[in-house]
């Protein structure tokens, strides 16, 4: 009947003390110090390999995952933040819609409003409508509600009656699922970013 081998010493890889394992598992001395240690720095370098792997993900793959985590919601206000964009680069250099001052361009975020002719709260559909849209100042869109009364006769002048009276007239009901979201972000981005390309060559040019 064959014997059964005894384990070869080992050295701890903690302590670097010799032992005779009870096992071919056992990975260090009789010391609980030395296990627990032991178990410490395997945790640490499993967790080293999972940053690796993460920092290994492409950029593409992470908004991938990003975006599967989004609410509707969350896709609405990106899309309004594209559209406004796309306002403030198509309107560029132009004055508040209402009453006709200058705009700071030069502060984006602080002094031009992508401002609504039919609010976002009273007409909800109309939220990405361009020709509802336009460059606002901060006074007359948020102090005064839009200024309501100057707005019209200046989007008169620039649409026309006829627009003007489709957009006051329209209150058919539209629901914006996350896909719809998703398309109007996209596009208002990639207007945005033409327009703004377009209005920086003529700076240039002046």
């Amino acid at each position: 009947m064959l014997k059964a081998k005894k384990p070869k010493p080992k050295k701890c890889p903690i302590c670097d003390k010799e032992f005779i394992p009870r096992n071919t598992i056992q990975k260090t001395c009789f010391s609980s110090s030395c296990s627990l240690e032991f178990v410490r720095r395997q945790n640490k370098l499993k967790d080293e390999r999972e940053q690796r792997k993460q920092a290994k993900l492409s950029r593409a793959e992470i908004r991938k995952r990003k975006e599967k985590l989004k609410t509707a919601s969350d896709w609405n206000k990106e899309a309004q933040s594209a559209v406004n964009r796309f306002i403030f680069w198509r309107d560029y250099g132009k004055p508040c819609i209402a009453c006709g001052k200058p705009l700071n361009y030069g502060v984006r975020g602080g002094a031009v409003d992508a401002s609504h002719y039919r609010s976002r709260g009273s007409a909800r559909h109309l939220r990405f409508n361009v020709f509802n849209i336009h460059a606002g100042c901060v006074r007359c869109n948020r102090e005064l509600s839009g200024n309501i009364i100057p707005y019209r006769i200046n989007l008169i002048e620039k649409i026309g009656i006829e627009r003007v009276e489709r957009l006051e007239q329209d209150n058919s009901v539209r629901r914006f699922d996350i896909e719809y979201l998703k398309r109007v972000k996209s596009i208002f981005t990639r207007r945005a970013r033409h327009y703004e390309k377009l209005r920086k060559r003529y700076l240039e040019a002046a």
